[in-house]
């Protein structure tokens, strides 16, 4: 079993991966022992008995036993948790909505959670009723790569625009979609009316009618100019069959889902998103970016960060301020400032691993026995499942039999069958997120160009 201090899993590599390997480079560096994984790592999933004991888990969320669970299965045992609360921003209806899925149930109530702002430090507290000691305040360390010194972290103009074959003397204007792209299963869709309440099915069918008469708008801009170049952001996550089709018809319509959103941002000549945290990157790059909102917001759904901010609503005000020099941002920095901790002096990732280093230390954040037990919701036949692995003498003598494909009994047969089945479900898993998976070189080239900027600015 790997021991480890802190080990992190993440979800969405590229809303993820930079921060942890930012958290993690840290926390390398005054001596810890950390690791990066991937939520739905097949042979993770499978593991029967413990791969890693870590003292700190960092989970991507920890909304409920169950998304805790998704987290750990078998394969880790561990003291503590926090939360990095990767959403930190919610649906304004359910702000102070108590029973909002995301302000948090049984295990989600006990473990640390992040904050990247005092309106969240706000909502934890009045509508979660958390502990408070065990609400950290500290920003968002993604913040961090666009302030300087690790602003020189990112790839320049012609490097990132040579990795896409860009040319370099066209208008690039970005569009980080805030949408759900537009091709959710049944099955997807009831789960969010679970999370987020019955209307959510109607916050879905304005992302894609917006979506639509975005599209149209970039057709227009990307048939009379040939001299400018969309690139299309999808939501992490959520590929849209509308921009494929787009993209097929329009040469200088381009979808690119890999690097960071704000690798793009502060590159591209213009940004445009929706109803989305997009805004307040492109505030911390002293970017300018307009919020795009052909249609009203659904009600109780708009983000209360951008509810002040200046909005383009036709197509008139878009085309205008695509040829604009120059404009005004959109949103109040007051509003930035409720939502995400503002500090031009102290780097969020340093802030975090002060704190990260503080819930080590103290046993007052350790989970109990209880709580560790409770969160894993087994059915009958999993806890006798679990009580026969937890006999390690037996269960080797079983796994030794398994391996042994000379003896056909029937019940190892089937028990090899059931476990092959096990393995391949996973592995389908982890092949359909193939281009969330890291490794341990990506990790250590991005770990590189961190040390880069931030190192060699001191000699």
């Amino acid at each position: 079993m790997t021991e480890l201090d802190f080990l992190f899993i993440y979800e969405h590599k590229v809303r993820e991966l930079e921060n942890l390997c930012l958290m993690k480079y840290e926390l390398d560096r005054r001596g810890y022992r950390t690791k990066i994984i991937y939520v739905d790592d097949a042979q993770n999933a499978i593991a029967d008995t413990p791969i890693y004991h870590t003292k700190v888990l960092c989970t991507l969320s920890c909304y409920d036993n169950r998304t805790l669970y998704w987290h750990t299965k078998e394969f880790v045992e561990f003291e503590k948790v926090i939360d990095l609360q990767w959403e930190n921003i919610v649906y304004a209806k359910d702000e102070q909505r108590e029973g909002a899925y995301k302000n948090y149930w049984g295990i989600g109530k006990d473990v640390v959670h992040v904050s990247w702002g005092n309106q969240n430090v706000k909502r934890l507290s009045n509508a979660a009723h958390l502990d408070k000691r065990k609400i950290k305040l500290t920003g968002h360390v993604g913040m961090d790569f666009l302030r300087k010194p690790l602003d020189r972290y990112y790839l320049s103009r012609e490097e990132l625009f040579s990795k896409y074959d860009i040319p370099t003397d066209k208008k690039v204007i970005l569009f980080a979609s805030p949408y759900f792209g537009d091709c959710l299963t049944e099955e997807y869709i009831a789960g969010m009316c679970r999370a987020f309440g019955d209307d959510w099915p109607e916050y879905y069918k304005f992302m894609c009618d917006s979506q639509n008469i975005i599209l149209e708008w970039f057709e227009k801009i990307c048939t009379e100019f040939s001299d400018v170049i969309v690139i299309f952001r999808p939501h992490p996550g959520h590929p849209s069959v509308a921009a494929a089709k787009l993209a097929e018809k329009c040469g200088n319509f381009r979808i690119i889902a890999e690097e960071s959103v704000k690798q793009w941002i502060i590159i591209c000549d213009k940004v445009y998103t929706g109803n989305s945290s997009v805004i307040v990157e492109a505030f911390f790059a002293r970017k300018m970016c307009q919020l795009l909102f052909p249609l009203p917001t659904t009600e109780g759904f708009e983000l209360q960060l951008i509810t002040d901010s200046n909005k383009l609503s036709a197509y008139d005000e878009f085309y205008q301020s695509v040829m604009a020099k120059e404009e005004i941002f959109p949103t109040p920095e007051k509003s930035i400032e409720d939502i995400y901790l503002i500090d031009w002096e102290i780097p969020n990732y340093t802030k975090f691993a002060d704190m990260a280093e503080e819930v080590l230390r103290d046993d007052y954040y350790r989970l109990t026995k209880r709580q560790m037990k409770a969160y894993k919701e087994y059915g009958i036949v999993q806890h006798l499942v679990r009580g026969f692995v937890k006999m390690k003498p037996v269960y080797q003598v079983y796994l030794s039999l398994l391996e042994n494909r000379k003896l056909k009994w029937s019940f190892l047969e089937h028990q090899r069958k059931v476990r092959e089945k096990t393995y391949k479900a996973a592995l389908e898993v982890e092949e359909q997120h193939a281009h969330e998976l890291t490794s341990e070189e990506e990790i250590n080239r991005i770990i590189k160009r961190i040390k880069y900027a931030l190192e060699e600015t001191k000699q």
